[in-house]
């Protein structure tokens, strides 16, 4: 066999995966379609709950450090709240992904980008890669390839998912409101269904965005649109347009299947409620390279070992966090308001960005009353698919969103 170990997507996930197992000796190809350094559509937040996934540094990268955020509810008056410690660090996906794919080189593991992967073929214990350059061996095959990779859909080890859809633009960052964003992002609240809008600063101009569940996805460009117009942002000057699905697995579904497994995005982990894929990008290659190790050593048959480590240690996390999701997006007013007027509720939200606390620790702060919340969720879940323009204000918002593009 050409190596031990086939990587396809050299995302976060992926990079972070080649390198762990290159650190333990394990001879491993990384694959990445796209010529290197190259963008993806991601707001580009690492929350310094996802950076304690890893073992690197990555100051190198930040472009800035958020400390507060300016919350809005339906695009209404704004109210801000600042954090003595870091929460955030902003960089940009060209730049992340180049800086973790290398350090998988540097580790010893063989990078080829450029690269496109055309068919993946499973033979007992050998994996057969087929790429635009030729074909590659391995005794087991890792998919970070995204939400639609063709490691999971050709070997079945693609979860069943959720897609909520996201569209994000960049502004430039002008001179004379280059401090109010300094250190801060902003979160719109109340509009759309399953997801909320974002302006997060970089380097040198502002990542503007919005997300919501998929059926909400024609209205996304006027959404865009209009927080631009609430943040006094030239929505002329709107470039680098671009829509991408947040993938989120459905418990139970495959993620592992042989000698096969998927991570990251391409095992549907994202964080429902925030949006948020790179913690769990981190964390599923810290658990895909254990899983990896121990069958190469012939400690196991397959690797199932993997999708029973992401079943005990994330999806906990991602239940509650979807719990915490279909309440606030039921009911975002509550939410909005008690982020607006209790400071220990900004803390414990704090505390959750850092990683300090857990989801699961948050609903169990609760305490008695988990029960109203359990069926509060249910009454959530069972109406997401009605919530898009009922929920609006008024009939003048029905007919402002009945013309987005």
């Amino acid at each position: 066999m050409d190596y031990e170990v086939i990587v396809v997507g050299a995302g976060p996930a992926g990079s972070t995966l080649a390198r762990l197992l290159a650190g333990q000796g394990v001879r491993v190809l990384l694959l990445d379609r796209a010529r290197f350094p190259r963008d993806k559509p991601c707001g580009g937040g690492v929350t310094v709950r996802a950076a304690s996934q890893l073992d690197i540094d990555l100051a190198p990268l930040a472009e800035r450090t958020i400390f507060a955020a300016r919350f809005t509810y339906r695009l209404g008056k704004a109210f801000r709240h600042q954090s003595d410690q870091p929460l955030t660090y902003m960089t940009q996906r060209r730049r992340l992904d180049l800086f973790l794919a290398e350090r998988a080189a540097a580790a010893g593991a063989h990078f080829h980008d450029g690269e496109p992967v055309r068919a993946v073929e499973i033979g007992g214990r050998t994996v057969t890669v087929r790429t635009s350059a030729g074909h590659y061996g391995a005794a087991a095959l890792a998919g970070a390839d995204g939400a639609n990779g063709i490691v999971g859909r050709s070997t079945g080890a693609a979860p069943r998912v959720d897609l909520p859809v996201g569209l994000e633009g960049n502004v430039p960052l002008e001179n004379e409101v280059e401090r109010r964003w300094e250190d801060t992002v902003a979160l719109d609240l109340g509009v759309l269904p399953g997801g909320y809008g974002w302006v997060f600063p970089k380097g040198d101009h502002l990542n503007v965005g919005v997300g919501a569940w998929r059926h909400f996805a024609p209205h996304l460009r006027r959404c865009l649109a209009a927080l631009c117009q609430r943040y006094g942002l030239p929505v002329d000057r709107l470039s680098d347009l671009r829509g991408h699905h947040l993938p989120l697995r459905r418990p139970g579904s495959p993620i592992a299947r042989g000698p096969v497994l998927t991570l990251g995005d391409a095992a549907g982990l994202v964080d429902p409620l925030l949006g948020d894929g790179i913690h769990t990008a981190f964390l599923s290659a810290r658990l895909a390279a254990g899983a990896i190790v121990g069958y190469l050593g012939g400690q196991t048959a397959d690797l199932s070992s993997y999708q029973a480590a992401v079943d005990r240690q994330i999806m906990p996390e991602m239940a509650a966090s979807r719990k915490l999701h279909d309440l606030l997006h039921y009911a975002p007013y509550p939410y909005t308001s008690a982020l607006q007027h209790s400071d220990r509720f900004w803390r414990l939200f704090c505390r959750i960005i850092r990683g300090e606390l857990t989801y699961v620790g948050f609903l169990k702060m609760v305490g008695p009353l988990s029960w109203l919340v359990d069926a509060w969720e249910v009454v959530a879940r069972r109406s997401q698919y009605r919530l898009p323009l009922e929920k609006l204000r008024n009939e003048a918002e029905r007919q402002e969103l009945n013309n987005i593009a």
